[in-house]
């Protein structure tokens, strides 16, 4: 039986969400940021992590600046 990356307990195929080659229970895999609940199509990962894919991991981990895009949003 596998067990869950967050809570280290039992993984059982009725409550499994599987996310970054992990079995989760769906009330464990959240943002490590936010702490909200993460959808399969929106997870993005560091460091073996889930995040949100916006705001939070592109917030954290991104291009810096002043922008979220655009021409000047980049630091050199």
């Amino acid at each position: 039986m596998p067990k869950c990356p967050k809570c280290s307990k039992e993984v059982y195929f009725a409550e499994k969400v599987t996310a970054l080659n992990k079995d989760w229970h769906r009330a464990c895999l959240k943002c490590e940021k936010c702490s909200k609940t993460l959808p399969s199509g929106s997870i993005s990962e560091h460091d073996g992590k889930p995040y949100c894919t916006k705001p939070c991991h592109q917030a954290l981990f991104g291009p810096k600046g002043f922008g979220h895009g655009g021409v000047d949003s980049h630091k050199y």
